[in-house]
């Protein structure tokens, strides 16, 4: 489940990719600071009100007419990486926090058959999103297409990607075996 936040941990420095906390190190001010920042979460009300508008609505109802199908993934990968920051920032304990991962499961999951084809989508979605951004900006999309490079890369045994097969996002709560 924490392996949907995957693209925005990679792309940013210090994020963990395979736990819960969001960060290598423990911050609870940097998760705050970003959750503000980012998304406008200063409370775990604000926290619920953010969570319920990306999984009802998010972008990807107005997307779904320039790309012929909502991009679920943009809105849920986000989903991930608010809730993983929230727990963070202690605004939702671990299992709270596992409950409401556990929401983009089902969405994700219903969509997608492989992490290539959630990856695709996200991109899509926020290359739309960014819309109009302007020169300054084009280095962070180039940034997050060089992030899904690196976790889809099979030689990359880093990736939580390499490490936990999409099929496991069918059974979430059991240990992939590996050959």
């Amino acid at each position: 489940m924490v392996s949907l936040d995957a693209i925005l941990a990679e792309r940013m420095w210090g994020h963990s990719h395979l736990m819960l906390y969001p960060l290598k190190r423990i911050n609870p001010t940097n998760c705050k600071v970003s959750l503000e920042q980012s998304w406008g979460v200063t409370s775990p009300q604000s926290l619920h009100a953010t969570l319920h508008q990306l999984a009802v609505e998010g972008h990807r109802m107005q997307m779904a007419p320039v790309l012929g199908h909502p991009p679920v993934a943009w809105d849920f990968g986000r989903y991930a990486t608010v809730v993983k920051l929230a727990f963070g920032a202690g605004y939702v304990d671990e299992p709270g926090a596992w409950r409401l991962l556990g929401n983009a499961v089902a969405p994700a999951a219903q969509t997608y058959r492989s992490w290539n084809a959630f990856a695709h989508d996200f991109v899509a979605g926020r290359a739309l999103w960014m819309g109009n951004a302007g020169a300054e900006w084009s280095g962070s999309q180039e940034d997050t297409v060089q992030a899904v490079q690196r976790l889809l890369d099979p030689a990359n045994s880093a990736s939580p990607w390499q490490q936990v097969p999409w099929e496991i996002i069918y059974h979430p709560d059991q240990t992939p075996s590996r050959p």
